[in-house]
């Protein structure tokens, strides 16, 4: 199991010259393509995992199923991934899931939360970054949300921020992301963002 470091900054838009700058500056290093990403977040019937989010409990969770690419037409073949916020640290725990349907249509049983079921889709586009070898940034940008409805189509609705979040498994960077990355920090969750927005 290993834990993490995460911070995450809010990116205002005309910002974003500045920032690719300070990449630059910073030598900073693509590892993987920009990428779509697209997640499908599950809940209880009491909304306890967004309760937590929202009032910053611990230990909380996050689980999504989440798959790659521009168009998706099915969750099937993709990672069962579940967020884990504790006292010791932030950590994820990733399943590869073949076949989604059983899911999708009868939810997923955790020990915690209990029977959880598809709640919100959300799908934004990725930029990586690596810089001082370990310290990985990432960049999300057109973001949206649309709550999920097997039945029907739905709309998205678009979020206005773009986020900036650094993550490291060694505490000896810390120090370093706290005083060079000079961008506004915020507390981000999309997920929260998306329940508040939808419903």
């Amino acid at each position: 199991m290993s834990f993490r470091i995460e911070k995450k900054y809010n990116i205002h838009p005309v910002k974003l010259p500045q920032l690719y700058m300070w990449l630059d500056k910073n030598n900073a290093e693509n590892i993987y393509k920009k990428r779509r990403i697209n997640s499908l977040y599950l809940e209880n019937e009491n909304s306890t995992m967004f309760k937590d989010s929202v009032e910053g409990s611990l230990p909380r969770k996050k689980i999504r199923i989440r798959k790659y690419g521009l168009k998706i037409s099915d969750y099937n073949n993709s990672n069962l991934e579940c967020k884990i916020n504790s006292v010791e640290g932030r950590f994820k725990k990733i399943t590869k899931i073949i076949s989604a349907n059983k899911i999708l249509k009868y939810g997923f049983f955790d020990k915690d939360y209990g029977n959880c079921l598809p709640k919100i889709e959300i799908s934004y586009n990725r930029e990586y970054f690596k810089i001082f070898n370990n310290i990985r940034l990432t960049l999300d940008t057109a973001i949206c949300y649309k709550r999920y409805n097997k039945n029907f189509k739905n709309y998205p609705v678009q979020e206005d921020k773009i986020i900036l979040e650094a993550k490291t498994n060694d505490t000896d960077y810390t120090n370093f992301i706290n005083e060079n990355i000079f961008f506004e920090e915020t507390r981000f969750s999309k997920y929260c963002n998306a329940f508040e927005k939808i419903f």
